[in-house]
């Protein structure tokens, strides 16, 4: 019984610091985070810098996805729950070149990355 109250309590307080953690950020100051990292990591990959530009990418994609998540409990905006899963996935695309020591392409992605990103949402959904 003590243990499974023990566990019990250990799954709610783990429960409670992700509900808490998704709804803790500040969107706004996430999508400056996004913005700087995205002109950061151009500039990473022109300088052939492998493991910032990988560290960048991934972080962009957990923050693409906090944006995901922001959407979908949004409602009414599916074609950014959309969006954010493409930036992911183009994140993701620019860590598979980085590694691969494919710069130009990993640019090239990094480039796509942005405008989409400036283009499709920042049109539709800024200011919000």
């Amino acid at each position: 019984m003590g243990k499974t109250i023990n566990l019990f309590g250990i799954v709610l307080i783990l429960a409670t610091g992700i509900v808490y953690a998704e709804a803790a950020f500040d969107f706004e100051e996430l999508m400056e985070k996004i913005d700087t990292n995205s002109r950061n990591l151009q500039s990473n990959i022109s300088s052939k810098d492998a493991n910032s530009s990988i560290a960048l990418a991934k972080q962009m994609q957990s923050d693409f996805k906090l944006v995901e998540g922001f959407f979908e409990k949004r409602g009414n905006s599916a074609d950014a729950v959309t969006d954010a899963k493409k930036y992911e996935d183009l994140a993701a695309e620019v860590v598979k070149f980085v590694e691969a020591n494919d710069f130009d392409a990993a640019s090239n992605k990094a480039l796509e990355l942005t405008k989409n990103c400036d283009n499709a949402c920042h049109d539709t959904y800024k200011p919000l």
